[in-house]
């Protein structure tokens, strides 16, 4: 525990008999360097801590210059709040995967910062911060480190009549900006024919302005949106996508891998961004499957891992679909939870949810553990029928300083 910092002597300090002492500016400032170096090596669980110590300590964490340089210090991910699927609750209760190396509890199992009929649930999470909902386009900020959060107003085109919203993303960079920005993607019959149209909202501002018309591919999806390479990357079953540059606001078009012969389009079991890459993993329920990566160009996807369960299943029988012909590309009854990227790319690994549990397996070395076990909600056969979390259900958590 860090309590003072000082020297044994310096013509420039004044001790008094109550250890209470004046400084010069310049070892002041000196004094301050050398202890925010020291506080940017303390875990963020501490420095909430430690900004009781002292109002000098307080101002010191809270500078956003210091939160600024915290933010370019890589931080693994804590863990994965995941919710069933299936259901539709007003106010979903959230289980959480530990992935820190001195696990603690969870950080919330349902969100109530905000008292609603409607109750809250997570949509998006960006580099650790969190977009919620709550009824039709009430949106949150929530730093669960934290727990601070800011409420969004409504987005302005259609205030008060019925729109359909097609999408929902956050963007969220804090080693270049504290701002973080929503993109909304919607369409009202009273605005442009029912168009689809952008607003998008900056914390900077805290308010929204029109961000343009556009016109998407077909089978485009724009709720799964991912944060990556400073843009909003949205994915589609045809072989264009689209990615809206945050900078620029300049919507462009993205390829798709190449769609094998025998599928009318691309269904794909993920996508997601990881240790700052752009992932995609081809079709659901496949071994062996594909991982692809996008290039930051995005002149197209290459090939990133080549993934065989085979071994999953031979040590975890109960995701073999025993009614199904093992030709079939559905024989194994698993779902893609996410992919966590490491400091070293090559400790990366995929979260891999079998019937009632969730299995770390090792990228490089192909090795594979249980991680946890799920209760199978009731379900009396360990099947697929217990599969209740898919990857557009989990949402990464990491700890961090967000000015909300």
């Amino acid at each position: 525990m860090l309590s003072t910092i000082g020297t044994k002597s310096n013509s420039n300090i004044t001790f008094s008999s109550s250890h209470n002492y004046q400084q010069s500016p310049e070892v002041t400032g000196n004094l301050d360097d050398l202890l925010t170096e020291i506080l940017l090596c303390i875990p963020i669980k501490l420095l909430l801590k430690f900004k009781s110590v002292s109002k000098h300590w307080l101002s010191l964490i809270s500078n956003p210059v210091f939160c600024h340089r915290l933010s370019l210090i890589r931080k693994p991910i804590t863990g994965l709040f995941y919710h069933h699927f299936a259901l539709q609750v007003s106010n979903p209760e959230y289980d959480f995967i530990n992935l820190d190396s001195n696990p603690s509890s969870p950080p919330f199992r349902t969100l109530t910062f905000v008292n609603t009929s409607y109750g809250n649930q997570i949509l998006q999470s960006c580099n650790g911060l969190l977009l919620c909902s709550s009824g039709h386009s009430n949106y949150y900020f929530y730093d669960p480190t934290t727990k601070q959060y800011r409420i969004l107003p409504q987005p302005r085109i259609g205030r008060g009549v019925s729109r359909s919203i097609f999408g929902v993303n956050l963007a969220f960079d804090p080693s270049k900006s504290s701002d973080h920005k929503v993109i909304y993607v919607g369409a009202c019959d009273s605005f442009l024919g029912g168009q689809l149209h952008m607003e998008i909202y900056s914390s900077e501002t805290s308010d929204w302005r029109y961000g343009g018309t556009l016109t998407a591919p077909s089978g485009i999806n724009f709720n799964t949106g991912v944060f990556w390479n400073g843009a909003i990357n949205w994915v589609s079953s045809s072989e264009i996508s689209l990615y809206f540059d945050i900078d620029q606001e300049k919507l462009q078009e993205m390829p798709m891998p190449p769609v094998p012969d025998g599928w009318d389009s691309g269904i794909y079991q993920y996508f997601g961004e990881s240790g700052g890459h752009l992932l995609l993993i081809d079709f659901c329920g496949a071994s062996p499957f594909i991982v692809y990566e996008m290039r930051t160009d995005y002149s197209g996807w290459f090939v990133k891992h080549h993934v065989d369960l085979g071994g999953v299943a031979a040590a975890f029988p109960e995701m073999i679909r025993t009614y199904l012909d093992p030709d079939d590309l559905h024989y194994y009854g698993y779902s893609l939870l996410g992919v966590v990227g490491e400091e070293n790319d090559d400790d990366s690994y995929l979260l891999l949810h079998l019937p009632n549990k969730v299995v770390h397996y090792d990228l490089k070395d192909k090795t594979y553990k249980n991680l946890l076990d799920v209760a199978s909600d009731g379900n009396q056969a360990a099947d697929a029928s217990s599969l209740q979390y898919r990857w557009f259900g989990a949402f990464q958590y990491y700890q961090c300083l967000a000015c909300v």
